[in-house]
């Protein structure tokens, strides 16, 4: 099997056992659906900077690999497991998340102060990719930039920018709120 393939089912294991898990801890305590979007919505403010953080981790491990790994089936899962990773949490932030949640608890977190947080969140993830390209571009004539790098590099910065702003809206919003 393709370590490309290996990676990419991993990852998929993974975050459905999360979700599994989630879900069935969840299960204990009944709430109403006013309660759960509150706890949710809570949970998600907590939640986007922590994932950050993770992701920008992933990108330290794919940056300190040796010159010429990138070709180990090792390496091949790692970057298997940072496209799953950078899917879902674009796929998080473009839409309301918490997929396995009734729909009526989604539409209730995504009022319209979270609809603004994440636009203006996304605008900063877009801004920082854009200035990051412009920074790869200039990088390259003086050092050699694969186009693996430059994604890797632009994907990370515009991504961990966009959960850190809206983790950041969403904290204050509740604790105003």
């Amino acid at each position: 099997m393709n370590s490309y393939l290996l990676g990419l089912l991993a990852g998929l294991a993974v975050g459905v056992t999360i979700a599994v898990i989630i879900k069935w801890r969840d299960r204990r305590r009944p709430m109403t659906t006013v309660e759960r979007a509150d706890q949710l919505s809570q949970r998600r403010a907590r939640m986007l900077p922590a994932l950050a953080v993770v992701f920008l981790t992933q990108q330290a491990m794919f940056f300190s690999q040796m010159p010429g790994a990138e070709h180990a089936p090792v390496e091949r899962v790692k970057m298997s497991a940072w496209l799953v990773l950078s899917l879902v949490l674009l796929a998080a932030l473009a839409t309301k998340s918490f997929w396995l949640e009734p729909r009526a608890v989604r539409d209730l977190m995504e009022d319209e102060n979270t609809q603004a947080n994440r636009n203006e969140a996304m605008r900063w993830g877009f801004l920082f990719a854009m200035g990051t390209a412009v920074a790869v571009y200039v990088l390259g004539m003086f050092e050699p930039v694969t186009g693996r790098e430059a994604v890797h590099i632009i994907m990370t910065f515009g991504i961990a920018t966009a959960l850190l702003r809206w983790g950041v809206l969403e904290r204050r919003a509740h604790a105003h709120g």
